[in-house]
């Protein structure tokens, strides 16, 4: 089935292929969209024609073609612009990770991007949601925009939260939102200018990739040892660079789990004073490991960004950013694009939590579960030693026999989903790895199950 469409941006004309397939119209649609912006007939910032007009150019549902825009842009594909339209972002590696995988013919165990371990016995959510209906006060108020005064409990809770994970901060200096990727994306668009370079690890996040890519921002990786970053290397990226501004989780680093020692972080820490460069410190998955935020010395030169979705719950939103540099003073009068994102019921359901020491409940529960897991990946690879492996961490990488690109297609047509090293790669790549998620499987029982499978492929090389 073949229509032609145009782009309304500069009448370019677009000729989406369908073909014929087991997966629903909708998601047709996306890998069309998909396709053509890698191959180049689409471009970043082309506008695409409005929904209807599609639908009736496909002589489809307009529904099925509102449903295939949702998924592209939870794809990263496309963004929609109140009153000027829907345009291409442009395809990407890292938003791989978050294309649906339910409708392929064999149902694998996916073990490609980090996620909480999920608890099916707790009942958190189910007895703080009875607690608040049956309250004298009722939901009903959680429908309401939050005043002043309701912002300024949660900020003392989030000063609560961050005192808890060893960042101590005045309540006025911390600013709340949804999630640490939206804190992070506010952070870089208020403090950075197009095409200036940012100072990242050189594996670094897919969100980070992500939101370079949509603020037009160049990524430049700092070379890594087993403790992350070196300090030696960051020195002589910012005389490289002229840099500006640093963007590192150095703790539990994702992708590849290291974690600084303490006289690694004084040193880093002295590179940042002495060259007076902003340090924002991703500290999203690192409030799993016990150990606090290294920016907590210098808050006067960084921010900290963290939040709940790897630490406690992805479900309840709730992020903050943090510090006593001007940035911080700079978004306190942009709430508009932070704590206004912030749904009152979910942001209500946080407080309760920090209060009540849920969440800290949740954080040593999900540490007591990476110990066990991480146990159950070391009896299956006693001798896989790989530096960024040493220490007990909730993701970990493999070598392998292949590329890391060829060795994901072969083990995903033995039943378990993975992620090159490449993804995550910002300059140079270590081709033949591959990335495991260890809290990605629904149990330990399925965990065992996937790494066996990993075990037996013939594929993971043997320690070097």
């Amino acid at each position: 089935m073949v229509q032609l469409l145009y782009c309304m941006a500069d009448n370019k004309i677009w000729t989406p292929k369908l073909t014929p397939s087991n997966k629903p119209l909708y998601l047709q649609i996306v890998d069309a969209l998909a396709h053509d912006i890698s191959e180049g007939r689409l471009s970043i910032g082309d506008k695409l024609p409005p929904q209807r007009q599609l639908a009736w150019h496909l002589n489809i549902n307009h529904s099925t073609v509102t449903k295939a825009f949702q998924q592209a842009a939870k794809q990263h594909l496309i963004a929609g612009e109140v009153g000027r339209g829907t345009y291409v972002l442009g395809q990407s590696a890292e938003a791989e990770l978050f294309n649906l995988k339910q409708f392929t013919q064999k149902k694998n165990i996916d073990l490609s991007t980090h996620v909480p371990i999920y608890n099916q016995d707790n009942n958190d959510l189910e007895e703080s949601l009875n607690a608040l209906t049956q309250s004298t006060e009722g939901v009903n108020q959680y429908l309401e925009y939050p005043s002043r005064h309701t912002l300024s409990t949660i900020n003392l809770a989030a000063a609560k939260w961050l005192t808890q994970l060893g960042y101590s901060i005045a309540a006025k200096q911390c600013i709340v939102t949804t999630a640490a990727q939206n804190a992070l994306f506010v952070s870089l668009l208020n403090s950075c200018k197009k095409d200036e370079v940012i100072l990242v690890d050189e594996f670094t996040f897919p969100g980070m990739k992500a939101i370079a890519k949509q603020l037009e921002l160049k990524l430049y990786g700092i070379k890594m040892d087993e403790q992350g970053i070196t300090p030696e290397e960051l020195d002589l990226a910012i005389r490289t660079t002229g840099a500006k501004v640093l963007v590192s989780d150095p703790t539990w680093q994702n992708p590849t789990a290291t974690s600084m020692g303490k006289a690694r972080q004084q040193a880093i820490i002295e590179v940042i004073c002495h060259r007076k460069i902003l340090f924002i410190e991703e500290y999203v998955i690192g409030a799993l490991s016990n150990n606090p935020p290294i920016s907590a010395t210098i808050k006067s030169q960084s921010v900290l960004i963290t939040s709940f979705a790897k630490a406690v719950s992805p479900g309840v939103r709730f992020a903050v950013i943090a510090g006593e540099h001007n940035l911080i003073t700079q978004l306190s009068h942009e709430s508009h694009i932070t704590s206004w994102q912030l749904s009152p019921l979910m942001a209500k359901i946080a407080c309760l939590w920090i209060d009540k020491g849920i969440t800290k409940a949740r954080q040593t529960w999900q540490r007591t579960e990476i110990n066990k897991r991480y146990a159950l990946y070391k009896k299956l690879f006693p001798d896989h030693n790989y530096p960024y492996n040493k220490t007990v961490c909730s993701h970990v990488w493999l070598p392998v026999t292949l590329s890391g690109e060829e060795a994901c297609e072969q083990l995903a047509l033995k039943g378990v989903t993975v992620v090159p090293a490449s993804l995550f790669a910002v300059g140079r790549n270590i081709s033949q790895f591959i990335r495991v998620s260890l809290t990605a499987a629904k149990s330990q029982q399925e965990l065992n199950v996937a790494l066996t499978i990993l075990k037996n492929s013939q594929l993971i090389a043997a320690e070097n």
